[in-house]
């Protein structure tokens, strides 16, 4: 029976639209951890990070997989993979410890890998698979050869071992040149209004004593990660006397960073936080006002809690002691 040729168009529009819908430069990483043994860990842990949202979850201990996309039908063949992924590379890391100790002499004590692709909005594709023994000893797996690579004269013998997994390494290749990126694709599909969300920072500058005066900028509550925080001195950037802390998540999935600068006890000249972000149309400067704390109420709950938090804890030792004391 001949198919219409308006099905045949209709189904070709669908694809199409549904290629272009992708836009953006995305990746997927999966992080799996095997502590056989481990007194704090589960056997078996792991989790996909859909740039940076976190898709699914898996620990042995509860035998659960989780993820706020579970209840997308069209995922339901992507949860099967990966239960039998989970079974197969647990046979693998449970090998892989049996020759490590026969071999090596060695009891590997935590196993570690991560695998994944990236693709960007032209459809270029990157793959990327690790593999790390304790923590010390890293292996990248050679895509090419189909063999692993390390710099660590130590790590020759893991090698040898992984190099022998030759099943175990063709599915590795088939995962990264076939799989991931329309895995990527369908979390995506399910995940771009998180994704491609724009969340503008708040900004507020606080001072705290030192040698002069330091001056911190905290911007917080901004998607995505991507931000670049300076400091202005009379309209020029700084580029002296500047420490910064790493870019750090929320608990609303956001980010928070702080960038300080220290400033000479009697400098007068107008000192500027700018912060640019894909959420402004323009450069955010917020101006240090020494007559002022700088500082809004909901930062401050961010900085002064923990502290109260810190004294009614101490309060509450002391009266625990007198009373063990009665």
């Amino acid at each position: 029976m001949e198919v219409p040729k308006v099905f045949v168009l209709l189904t070709w529009i669908l694809a199409v639209l549904e290629a272009s819908d992708y836009t953006g430069n995305h990746s997927l990483v999966i992080f799996v951890t095997f502590a056989p043994g481990h007194r704090f860990l589960p056997e078996y842990t792991s989790y996909g990070m859909l740039d940076d949202l976190k898709v699914f979850h898996y620990q042995s201990n509860s035998m659960a997989l989780s993820s706020p996309l579970k209840h997308h039908g069209s995922l339901s063949s992507v949860w099967k993979a990966l239960e039998d992924c989970t079974i197969f590379k647990t046979g693998f890391f449970k090998r892989f410890v049996r020759d490590a100790n026969t071999t090596l002499g060695v009891n590997v004590p935590i196993l570690q890998l991560i695998y994944g692709c990236k693709l960007d909005e032209a459809g270029n594709q990157r793959g990327l698979y690790h593999f790390s023994v304790g923590g010390e000893h890293s292996l990248t797996l050679d895509q090419e050869s189909v063999s692993w690579n390390t710099y660590h004269p130590q790590a020759m013998g893991y090698k040898d071992i992984l190099d022998g997994f030759k099943i175990w390494n063709r599915n590795n290749l088939m995962y990264i040149k076939q799989d991931c990126v329309p895995r990527l694709k369908k979390f995506y599909e399910h995940s771009k209004a998180i994704i491609n969300r724009k969340e503008r920072p708040e900004v507020a500058i606080r001072s705290r004593s030192g040698s002069g005066l330091v001056l911190v900028c905290l911007v917080t509550g901004f998607y995505p990660r991507e931000i670049s925080v300076n400091w202005e001195r009379d309209g020029e950037t700084v580029s002296e006397n500047m420490l910064s802390t790493d870019v750090l998540p929320n608990h609303d999935f956001t980010y928070q960073v702080q960038k300080s600068v220290d400033v000479p006890a009697d400098d007068q000249r107008k000192y500027t936080c700018r912060v640019d972000h894909s959420s402004l149309p323009e450069p955010l400067r917020v101006q240090w006002d020494p007559s002022s704390a700088g500082l809004s109420s909901k930062h401050i709950g961010l900085i002064v809690l923990p502290c109260v938090f810190v004294v009614l804890l101490i309060i509450s030792v002391l009266i625990w002691r007198r009373r063990r004391q009665a």
